[in-house]
C-alpha cells in the first residue's frame, strides 16, 4: 500500500513523487541542512527523504523532516539555534531567520516587523513570528 503525504506518493518499492514537495528538518540532530530552511524533495521512501540543497542531493530520515506541498512563503524564525562554534557566526547564535526564497539566513531584527526583504535574493516575504520552529512546547500550567 503506498504511503501518501500530500501530493507525495511513495510506493512499496520506494519510488516517488507525484507533485512537488518541500521538506525542512524538525529534529535537532546534525544534518547538512540549514535549520529553518525548506528544500525541494527529490524522492522519498517510507524511511528516508532525499532533498536538493546547493546542487547536492542529501538524504535524511523521514521522521526528522516536516513535509509540505506548497512552496514556503514566509521567513522561518529559528529562535533557539544549535550552536556549533566552528560553523555558527556570533551574530546568529541568539537566533536568525531563513529566507524561503534562497535559504539565506539573517539575524533576527530587534523588533517583530511583519516582513523583510532578503539582502541576497531581493524578495520580500512575511515573517512567521507565531511559528514555534524547533522550540520545546510550553508545559501546561498545574491545576488547569
Amino acid at each position: 500500500m503506498p504511503l501518501t503525504e500530500g501530493h507525495l506518493s511513495v510506493g512499496s518499492t520506494g519510488g516517488c513523487c507525484v507533485g512537488t514537495q518541500w521538506a525542512r528538518v524538525t529534529a535537532t540532530a546534525s544534518f547538512p541542512l540549514r535549520r529553518g530552511g525548506w528544500y525541494r524533495v527529490v524522492s522519498a521512501t517510507e524511511l528516508e527523504v532525499m532533498v536538493s540543497a546547493l546542487g547536492r542531493q542529501i538524504t535524511v530520515p523521514r521522521a526528522a523532516v516536516e513535509l509540505r506541498t506548497t512552496p514556503p512563503n514566509e521567513w522561518s524564525v529559528v529562535r533557539t539555534p544549535a550552536i556549533s562554534p566552528d560553523r555558527t557566526p556570533t551574530h546568529f547564535r541568539s537566533g536568525y531567520m531563513v529566507c524561503p526564497g534562497c535559504q539565506d539566513r539573517i539575524a533576527l531584527p530587534p523588533a517583530a516587523v511583519p516582513g523583510r526583504t532578503c539582502p541576497r535574493c531581493q524578495q520580500t516575504f512575511p515573517i512567521a513570528w507565531s511559528e514555534r520552529y524547533l522550540e520545546e512546547p510550553t508545559p501546561p500550567a498545574e491545576g488547569g
